[in-house]
């Protein structure tokens, strides 16, 4: 009766032993295994930014002052001020110079202020990023307004800030979705992101010239006159997603999760924004057609590539 009871225990500890082993496998060695075969990868939070990357010209409503006589400049008031009408900026020797007009007080110059007007900016061509000579240097840099003037030394500059233009020029195919009137931001080369609104679209040639307007403050507005930028139409936050792993099934769009075990599950996504490689949407929840709250992707979630055979079948 003993070694009865003893044998039992024994066949029950080699079978809770082999149960054990095959949870082991089915949790850890099978989803290893299907790896081998299936690609995934981890979605992660994120911003998509679809736009043109592009070079501008500025353009501004600018007067250059020079000097009438010889003499130390004082400069009474510091650049980036804004000056109303008739204020005193700087004094030539014993000779007071004033603003025949409000804007910002600037101490630089290159030439152009009277090349590039709003007046005749519809009229620029692509042309005027080219701005180096043969030997490579600019044509006409920018440079600081004399402290020691002679007659007809540039001493100051006003700018007009009530608006101030950025022109860029796109491939026809890559202008689409630039309107008049629409706002968007544009991001400079050190940085700077300005809001601004679209205003003229203009047709020369195989390209389109896109011109912006701005009213906000920019520290080197005063100064720079091209360089490159991003026009971004689009900026969405959500989860980023590879644009080939997202599926139709059964009338709605989403991805394949796998889980812990291994085991996919179709989850429905919503699109915010693609690019056609890189896609953003929702995170965690959001509401359908109907106002019905859906489950979707979480951030970390193991999404699976969608396969050949999967994309033929789509």
């Amino acid at each position: 009766m003993k070694k009865s009871k003893n044998l039992k225990f024994k066949i029950l500890a080699v079978l809770l032993v082999l149960l054990f082993i095959g949870l082991y496998a089915y949790i850890y060695i099978v989803p290893s295994v299907s790896d081998i075969f299936v690609e995934t990868y981890i979605a992660e939070y994120g911003t998509l930014e679809i736009g043109e990357e592009t070079e501008y010209l500025i353009v501004r409503d600018e007067r250059l002052y020079t000097a009438d006589e010889s003499g130390e400049v004082d400069r009474a008031v510091s650049a980036g001020k804004l000056m109303r009408k008739n204020s005193r900026i700087v004094t030539v020797g014993s000779t007071a110079y004033y603003s025949q007009n409000r804007g910002i007080v600037s101490y630089h110059y290159d030439g152009l202020e009277t090349v590039y007007t709003p007046e005749e900016m519809a009229n620029i061509s692509i042309k005027a990023l080219n701005t180096k000579n043969d030997e490579g240097d600019e044509k006409n840099p920018v440079k600081e307004c004399v402290k020691t003037a002679q007659d007809g030394s540039p001493v100051f500059k006003i700018v007009d800030n009530k608006a101030w233009y950025v022109i860029c020029w796109l491939e026809n195919a890559k202008a689409e979705g630039f309107e008049p009137g629409k706002t968007m931001s544009v991001r400079f080369d050190d940085g700077t992101q300005l809001e601004m609104k679209v205003f003229q679209v203009n047709e020369q040639g195989k390209n389109k010239q896109i011109i912006l307007s701005c009213n906000r403050y920019y520290e080197k507005f005063d100064r720079i006159r091209t360089g490159k930028c991003k026009l971004i139409k689009t900026s969405k936050s959500g989860i980023l997603l590879e644009a080939d792993s997202i599926i139709e099934k059964d009338g709605q769009t989403g991805v394949n999760l796998v889980n812990i075990l291994g085991t996919a599950k179709f989850v429905p996504v919503k699109i915010l924004a693609t690019d056609g490689e890189t896609t953003v949407v929702e995170s965690n929840m959001y509401r359908d057609s109907e106002g019905r709250p859906v489950e979707t992707i979480k951030n970390y979630s193991e999404i699976m590539r969608v396969t050949e055979e999967e994309e033929d079948a789509n």
